[in-house]
């Protein structure tokens, strides 16, 4: 029960207080906010047809259009749809992920699916990461429906599976056409209520040591992979990834995070495996970061006939930017400063988002923006505030009038 969570009004008493974002119930967005983190979609696997039949739900019990695409078995894409006065085609995308992490194996104060709220905040996971952002989102589309108000153009929330893994319900959606009309997009990922409008991108790297393989007891009769992937690793972990500065995101970063060789104790090694998670800033090519450690593999097998390797890049996520003078960062700012009685600072994050997938193949202006701390993603206790959560509904609700 929430009945004793104090939701506290918005500031400004001529934004927050009149329009669609005076329609935002705080109540239930924080009852939503618990529907959501009580249905597990740790993924793996995923598993997010659960989540998406209470999201479905929520908005189609209000009159919002809903429609599901189902991306693989048990796993459902939703797209909320808000029409517009039918002015203009364009369209304005809330866009948010369905899954979330593993609960870890620490111990947790209080149950990860329990939702539970406790000194204005709501604990659970996925509760920062990120269904409080789809909680928020959601609450701003009914709201503007239930005010009556309508935009020019559509408003539509899109949320999908897969993004802590391999963005498969982004990938899905753009294949499918689901960004034609698009002409803004803000992704609701947890950001403190800061305008944050650029993000790193991610490159993964698996460099494979190939040997021969051998009787443990006569070594020399093979290569062994595990040494001469110990006597090149300090020149990989020391390659310059390096990018163009960036004002908003700090250089880019390359670490080394798994490692892997042989078959058994009495054989010795033919192939070691590395995998390199390389954080990206604008401006790079993730190819050519590939090229930069084909190059120390090229010269290894110049000092060493026996020394053979291979590249591969098996995870490409593009950095996202967009101009601090862009028209949706100044309408997100300003409708953040209407509710919140306060224009919040742009910043950037090293974290990635779905907008990797959906951003550089279409230019949509895009933002990151949406309730709780950075600092508690994939965290053990995951916890949101609830005043937060409501504000940012708030501004949801008030956003696509400051574009339109």
């Amino acid at each position: 029960m929430i009945a004793a969570v104090a939701v506290p009004d918005s500031p400004d008493a001529e934004s927050g207080r009149t329009g669609p974002a005076a329609a935002v119930d705080g109540d239930a967005v924080v009852r939503l906010a618990q529907r959501l983190v009580r249905v597990a979609s740790c993924n793996p696997p995923g598993n997010e047809a659960q989540v998406a039949r209470v999201l479905a739900e929520a908005a189609g019990g209000v009159g919002l259009r809903v429609t599901t695409d189902e991306v693989a078995a048990g796993r459902t894409n939703v797209t909320v749809r808000l029409p517009g006065s039918g002015a203009d085609p364009r369209t304005f995308l809330y866009c948010g992920h369905l899954d979330t992490v593993a609960v870890g194996s620490a111990p947790w104060t209080r149950d990860p699916f329990g939702a539970e709220v406790a000194d204005g905040l709501l604990w659970g996971r996925g509760s920062v990461d990120m269904k409080g952002g789809l909680a928020a989102m959601l609450s701003g589309l009914i709201a503007i429906h239930r005010s009556g108000v309508r935009p020019p153009g559509d408003v539509v929330l899109c949320a999908l599976v897969g993004e802590e893994v391999d963005c498969a319900g982004a990938r899905h959606l753009l294949a499918t056409g689901g960004m034609a009309e698009a002409a803004w997009m803000v992704v609701g990922e947890p950001t403190g209520l800061r305008v944050v409008v650029a993000h790193k991108g991610c490159a993964r790297l698996r460099v494979v040591v190939h040997g021969a393989g051998a009787h443990a007891s006569r070594p020399d009769l093979g290569v062994n992979a595990i040494l001469n992937m110990t006597r090149v690793l300090p020149e990989l972990a020391a390659v310059d990834v390096s990018g163009p500065p960036h004002p908003l995101l700090t250089g880019s970063t390359s670490a080394a995070t798994v490692i892997s060789g042989g078959s058994a104790v009495n054989v010795v090694p033919d192939a070691c495996t590395v995998d390199f998670d390389i954080r990206t800033v604008p401006g790079q090519d993730h190819r050519e970061l590939a090229a930069r450690f084909e190059a120390v593999l090229a010269d290894a097998a110049r000092r060493d006939p026996a020394f053979k390797a291979t590249v591969e890049l098996t995870y490409d996520r593009a950095p996202v930017t967009t101009s601090p003078d862009d028209a949706l960062v100044t309408a997100v700012q300003g409708a953040a400063e209407a509710v919140l009685g306060r224009r919040p600072e742009l910043g950037g994050v090293s974290f990635f988002t779905d907008a990797s997938v959906l951003q550089p193949p279409t230019g949509v202006p895009t933002v990151i923006f949406g309730p709780g701390d950075v600092g508690l993603m994939h965290q053990t206790d995951e916890r949101i505030s609830v005043s937060e959560l409501v504000d940012a509904a708030r501004v949801f609700a008030a956003l696509p009038f400051m574009l339109w």
